[in-house]
């Protein structure tokens, strides 16, 4: 019988966490296959796979690192369910996220559902929302302008690229869509950018449904100037293929301008910590809103203490951020 879901996990690395994650894709309650591709680990994620029996499970180990992108491709290949959905190998589903969300796309004739997720930080423990629901809940239909607006801050928190969708395997086939396999950073941003700019009708519900793990060494957060430069090129490559709306071009605009800005505030840094006074001068002459953004690896390691400082029942985490 062909399953309703195919849950496609791209792994890397994730001995510590990949049993979590495929045990929490098989406990959902449509009918589930699960694919996970071991991305060339050079830890023991493959013999932890292994060591997971049951038939729904389908393992593929790659010969070379190909990324987040590219494992999930392969994913995709050798897919057979109606729907795709894609978990991260240190992350996990919630209870019955996948039932509620194949009813969504459902009732709302969707092409992708989308919805919140439950943040947990490794550093201390701390668990919240990673968007704030209400501002969800105003937002039943996810459209290309709100998509982009929700990518273009540099102020901190998280963005709506994050979101790890659940798609019509017929939509992706009909659009031939697959992950940007050049990006090691964005490719989650791009192929929900892509499907929006095609005319894909994307549901979202506010609950949370997806654990994130926000892990130490994670390199989301740490955006390089070649990851910058990369996804400018894409944007450009984005905006020659596709003609957006009005409000959509404006919401792109304010992304470019940042990501220039981020770029030059990525610059900047590098000559400060390489103490070349000279370069990180003109970085700062050519774009002195770049400087501005010095007090981010502060605010970093305060937000450190910040729960040792804080009555943790306090406010929600997320209120006391800037998400986007």
């Amino acid at each position: 019988m062909r399953p309703d879901i195919s849950v496609i996990i791209a792994a890397y690395n994730v001995e510590r966490y990949i049993e979590r994650a495929v045990s929490s894709a098989l406990a959902q309650s449509p009918a589930i296959e699960v694919i996970a591709v071991d991305d060339r680990s050079t830890d023991k994620t493959w013999d932890a796979l292994l060591q997971i029996n049951d038939p729904r499970l389908q393992r593929i180990r790659l010969t070379v690192n190909r990324g987040p992108g590219g494992a999930r491709n392969a994913g995709i290949a050798r897919a057979s369910g109606r729907w795709i959905a894609v978990l991260d190998g240190d992350d996990a589903f919630h209870s019955e996220r996948l039932a509620r969300l194949l009813k969504l796309a459902e009732e709302q004739k969707a092409d992708i559902v989308v919805d919140n997720l439950s943040v947990c930080r490794e550093s201390d423990g701390a668990t919240f929302p990673m968007f704030p629901p209400a501002r969800l809940a105003r937002l039943p239909l996810l459209g290309l302008a709100d998509f982009i607006a929700g990518n273009t801050s540099l102020a901190g928190g998280y963005a709506l690229g994050y979101m790890k969708p659940v798609i019509s395997a017929a939509f992706l086939r009909r659009r031939k869509l697959r992950y940007q396999e050049d990006l090691r950073i964005g490719e989650d941003y791009f192929l929900l950018a892509e499907a929006l700019a095609l005319g894909a009708r994307c549901a979202v519900d506010p609950a949370e449904g997806y654990l994130y793990t926000a892990r130490a060494g994670s390199v989301s957060h740490r955006l390089t100037g070649t990851d910058i430069q990369n996804i400018l090129a894409n944007d450009a490559r984005f905006v020659s293929l596709h003609k957006l709306s009005p409000a959509a071009a404006k919401a792109q605009r304010k992304r470019h301008a940042n990501l220039q800005e981020a770029y030059a505030y990525a610059c900047l840094v590098k000559a400060i910590k390489s103490r070349d006074f000279p370069s990180a001068l003109r970085a700062a002459a050519a774009s002195p809103c770049a400087v501005r953004h010095l007090w981010r690896p502060a605010w970093v390691r305060t937000r450190k203490i910040i729960p040792f400082l804080l009555n943790r029942k306090g406010k929600p985490e997320w209120q006391r951020l800037t998400i986007f």
